[in-house]
């Protein structure tokens, strides 16, 4: 457990455990109960399962994707590979479409599991789908994500859809873990105004927010985050806030995001294959404009 009192960097920012940012809930013990997980779901807008996935699966991924990194340069010289220690370039290194790492048997052995594909097709009550694309990231030194709702990126098909946040590596509270905004997921104005746009659909900006400041004081929110080991997993819908804190470390903070619905309801087709072997993905519109957000909030008065 984290202390209350307990200092946590968000980037320029502090907040406090036990004032502002609370640890997350564990739903562990609920894993074999699919009527008391969505209901917990249902509550609390995220399951928080520690061991999810087998560690020695999701390290085995982390030393996998330290080697893509190291062939690519990126781990500093003289240090040993499992360490995980930046190079002097401070890259980040999205492996979204480098099929050859984010499609290896080592990274797939853990999302697309026996394991994970029986506990969706139970939480759908039918059996389950991923998307193609595999958001597997590795934050360097400042790395980090911006708060969004996922449905702004891929809202399309079936509302019916679940988003999982792996941690493959060991991830402290200074070294970049994922960040929600508890409660999110009940907020009618943002879910009717944000919530419902589509960036491709609208060419609108789709980060809400870079500050999380702002949601904590301004519109009202508890930040909720944890101490991720190998394999834990926090899962969501497409409507809680969320983003990652900078990474505050010297190593690579590697993590994946998948997102999984019923096998038989609508996909969003920009995720998946195509006859091409690529997926159409985000940002497709070449040369659009599109409207900030500051623009969008101020229509919205939000």
């Amino acid at each position: 457990m984290i202390p209350d009192g307990t200092q946590f960097r968000f980037g320029e920012h502090v907040f406090t455990f036990g004032k502002d940012v609370m640890e997350l809930r564990d739903s562990s013990a609920l894993r074999d109960d699919p009527t008391a997980l969505r209901a917990r779901l249902a509550e609390d807008g995220y399951l928080f399962i520690r061991g999810f996935h087998p560690r020695e699966d999701a390290e085995r991924a982390a030393n996998f994707t330290l080697a893509a990194i190291a062939d690519r340069g990126g781990l500093a010289p003289g240090t040993p590979k499992a360490q995980g220690r930046v190079g002097p370039d401070n890259r980040n290194f999205p492996f979204f479409r480098v099929l050859d790492v984010s499609h290896d048997r080592h990274i797939l052995d853990v999302v697309d599991s026996h394991t994970t594909f029986d506990f969706y097709a139970r939480m759908f009550g039918k059996p389950a789908l991923t998307f193609d694309k595999r958001w597997l990231r590795c934050m360097a030194t400042g790395g980090h994500n911006h708060f969004h709702y996922d449905n702004v990126y891929v809202g399309r098909g079936t509302p019916n859809r679940l988003t999982m946040w792996s941690a493959l590596t060991d991830t402290d509270l200074d070294e970049g873990p994922l960040v929600i905004c508890l409660g999110s997921h009940r907020h009618e104005r943002l879910i009717a105004t944000y919530g419902q746009t589509d960036m491709d659909r609208d060419l609108t900006e789709a980060v809400f927010s870079s500050d999380p400041r702002e949601l904590v004081e301004d519109v009202g929110f508890t930040l909720g985050t944890a101490h991720f080991e190998p394999g834990d997993a926090i899962i969501f819908g497409m409507f809680m806030m969320h983003s990652s804190a900078p990474n505050l470390s010297d190593r690579y903070r590697i993590s994946i995001d998948t997102r999984y619905q019923p096998a038989d309801e609508g996909k969003d087709e920009r995720f998946f294959f195509r006859e091409n072997g690529r997926w159409l993905g985000n940002f497709h519109n070449k040369d659009a404009t599109y409207t900030p957000m500051t623009e969008l909030r101020r229509r919205w008065s939000i």
